[in-house]
């Protein structure tokens, strides 16, 4: 071990010596045992260890030059510090070769330059030797890099451990930031939403889900509830005094349950309790109020403390998506920060039936070595696909407990199910036997597949004189800009809360959008059948609650094909799915859909299905990548074929405050949260396009730049607030160009 005069006097940081930030580094690691996030006594000490020799390799005199003449990294002259710290380590010091060798793996691979440490290591032994020659009576130059790599590649899960708990202690000493907080609140803020809810009611109670959930919170759970049932409390009872990750597959929902927990449940301050992630938190930070004093210096001190503990996993409960959460299992260099921080956690997943075969391949995978290491998992869903609830099995290894309690939903679906085209004439037809009050209710939602179609229904039923007062037809899918599909959701929200009898009619035609994350509740539903688990996710939008009457029919579903965008469906899960409902005449309960879906889309008769093969290829070939195969910006969990635009005359009718705000970008004194709010205003302007449907339209000469590697392209293409982008052929294409994404 090195003198501590040593330690004292080089610098680790130009304002820090590597005794202050080594003994910073290892503050954390005793924060990480008091909160009770390391266990194991072993794991404990020897991450202390590698705490200790992580930043030895810093007191070489290049690095000291380096530090105080603020050069760049020279590669003719150092070796990063985190190879020369490897030499350090006093291989005596451990009970057993394997200890050292997970030491020194956590040391060596704490930081990755440039070249491989393998590669640095065989190609300047001279330069390493020159640098450590100083040091002779400290160090031992024994090339052991390669079987220190071994504990890491063989997925030895200490090793996994005290690499990836080196990394969060070390971030967060750098970043000045706890990297962990107590996560010893949500238990007594459980018991006080409860008791509000008394002071309403005062016989409330937990149902039985929620008793359920908090009976079983030091186990893995797989739930099945229908909605209404209160599955949000019930997945926060399981979590309890955990540090714990609330998944969920819509960045709206996220935004929705993060301002719910917020509101109703934490009673602390956010800033040490709750988190976002997503690749939009800062700009939802801004918006919801953190640093509420955009030119006050502390005020964005707090915005961006605040961000970077969320980044950095540091708070108790944190609402994410998968793909931020879940690229641990691409291996990626560093990727054991967030296995490690699993490792302790209790995880939630929200709605497992919303993952295509890819997301839900990476989500099993990443489930199995989440449990392997530790971590604890509950999935909570309306709807359980047979498929996944066999992997989620197989993944957890038999180490879980299961329930049903879709016998305690309320029947809400009376459905009549017709062998042809969703069409406009029907529902105009329907809305006008309400109109002439053969029906109740004054709201109709109509659910298709596609764009395309979504928007000639719309057309169609927009040329429509309904003669009743403030009757109105309103259109919402995928192809609107952020501004004008923010309006929209408020309005369809508004829209499709519990209806006067009374009201106005109201009819909304829309696109799978509309299946999670908004909270409507309309009367009536017309919908085209894409697969069982998206119609009874579009079922929950209507009579949400039950409290309405099902003597007449209340869903209408159409069987047959229409639109481009139908050849992407799985032809097994629809054929299954069409001829499971096909029959249906009548009251259709929880446990009828629930028994439908587990007959109909069995994992045996997804056995040949492209679903299966997906799945079957992705998992195969994340289980089949070595460590430090992919870089971590090649761990993105999903391929999504898409570009955000802006289509041209958007751009000319909004161009004077567009460029008002690409100067705010562009000008060195404006602050940190004023730069986000400009970025933020001018993606208000953009829509989210597929690439295939991008490729084929003409580009304006010029393109919108936000930065160094940021730009969004102009294309030419009719849009309006009304009906959204409408592609249109390109000269020379035979075909016409369609939006037929959702």
């Amino acid at each position: 071990m090195l003198p501590e005069t040593l330690l004292v006097g080089c610098k680790a940081k130009e304002s820090q010596s590597i005794r202050e930030h080594t003994d910073k580094v290892k503050a954390e690691a005793y924060r990480l045992i008091k909160l009770g996030c390391i266990t194991s006594q072993r794991v404990g000490r020897l991450l202390i260890i590698a705490c200790e020799y992580h930043d030895y390799g810093k007191v070489n005199r290049e690095f000291v030059e380096r530090i105080e003449k603020k050069y760049l990294f020279r590669k003719d002259k150092e070796v990063a510090h985190n190879i020369l710290s490897y030499f350090f380590i006093d291989e005596m010091e451990f009970d057993s070769e394997e200890d050292y060798m997970i030491v020194a793996a956590a040391v060596l691979y704490h930081h990755s330059y440039g070249d491989s440490v393998g590669q640095v290591m065989k190609n300047q032994g001279e330069l390493i030797d020159k640098l450590l020659e100083p040091f002779s009576e400290y160090v031992k130059i024994d090339y052991k890099s390669n079987y220190c790599h071994e504990v890491l590649e063989k997925r030895n899960p200490d090793a996994i451990l005290v690499k990836g708990l080196l990394h969060r202690c070390d971030y967060s000493a750098s970043a000045g930031i706890l990297c962990e907080f107590p996560h010893d609140f949500l238990e007594e803020d459980m018991e006080h939403l409860l008791q509000k809810w008394r002071e309403k009611n005062p016989r409330a109670e937990w149902n039985d889900l929620q008793v359920f959930c908090r009976q079983h919170s030091e186990e893995n759970v797989l739930v099945t509830a229908p909605t209404g049932m209160g599955k949000s409390e019930a997945a926060l009872l399981w979590l309890g005094n955990h540090k714990g990750f609330f998944v969920l597959p819509l960045r709206t929902a996220i935004n929705a349950m993060y301002k719910r927990i917020e509101t109703e449940i934490i009673r602390g301050n956010r800033e040490d309790s709750l988190a976002l992630l997503h690749s939009d938190t800062m700009s939802i930070y801004i918006k919801d109020g953190t640093g509420k004093s955009q030119n006050d210096p502390g005020e964005e001190g707090k915005l961006l403390d605040y961000y970077t503990r969320s980044r950095q996993m540091a708070l108790p409960l944190t609402i994410c998506t998968l793909d931020q959460l879940f690229n641990f299992v691409y291996k990626y260099p560093g990727y054991e920060y967030k296995l490690a921080t699993l490792s302790y956690s209790k995880i939630i997943i929200d709605e497992i039936q919303m993952y295509d075969p890819e997301l839900l391949a990476y989500l099993i995978y990443g489930i199995a070595w989440i449990h392997e290491m530790g971590g604890k998992v509950a999935v909570l869903t309306a709807t359980m696909p047979p498929f996944a609830r066999q992997k989620l099995q197989e993944a957890l290894g038999g180490d879980f407990v299961e329930a049903d309690f879709s016998e305690q939903g309320a029947d809400r679906h009376h459905v009549k199910v017709f062998e042809r085209c969703l069409n406009a004439e029907e529902v105009r037809e329907f809305a006008g036997r309400i109109i002439d009050g053969e029906f109740p209710g004054n709201r109709i939602l109509v659910v298709c597949n596609s764009i395309e179609i979504a928007q000639r229904i719309y057309e169609e039923l927009g040329d429509i004189p309904f003669d009743f007062p403030g009757a109105e037809v309103s259109l919402l899918h995928s192809g609107f800009t952020r501004m004008d599909r923010a309006e929209k959701e408020g309005k369809i929200l508004s829209d499709g809360k519990a209806a006067q009898a009374d009201g106005p009619l109201k009819i909304w035609v829309a696109t799978s959008v509309v299946e999670a994350s908004l909270d409507i509740d309309f009367d009536y539903l017309f919908t085209e059948l894409n697969d069982l688990f998206s119609l009874f996710q579009r079922f929950g939008r209507c009579n949400r609650k039950g409290q309405k009457p099902i003597d007449n029919y209340n869903c209408f579903v159409y069987l047959e094909k229409q639109g481009k965008a139908m050849k992407y469906v799985d032809e097994t899960i629809y054929r299954c799915s069409r001829d499971a409902i096909l029959h249906v005449d009548g009251i259709l309960t929880e446990q009828a859909k629930n028994a439908m879906i587990e007959e109909a889309l069995s994992a045996e008769k997804l056995e040949n299905s492209k679903y299966r093969d997906k799945y079957v290829a992705i998992y195969e070939y994340i289980e089949d990548l070595y460590v430090n195969e992919k870089t971590e910006k090649e761990s993105k969990l999903r391929n999504i074929p898409s570009v955000t635009v802006i289509p041209e005359s958007v751009h000319a009718e909004n161009r004077e405050q567009i460029e008002n705000l690409e100067r705010i970008l562009d000008d060195g004194a404006a602050s940190l949260a004023e730069r986000i709010k400009a970025r933020d205003g001018i993606y208000q302007y953009t829509v989210s396009m597929p690439k295939y449907r991008y490729e084929d339209c003409e580009k304006a000469e010029k393109s919108l730049k936000l930065g160094k590697r940021e730009e969004i392209p102009i294309i030419r293409c009719s849009y309006n607030s009304e009906k959204g982008l409408m592609t249109e052929p390109v000269k020379g294409k035979e075909e016409p160009v369609n939006s037929v994404f959702i």
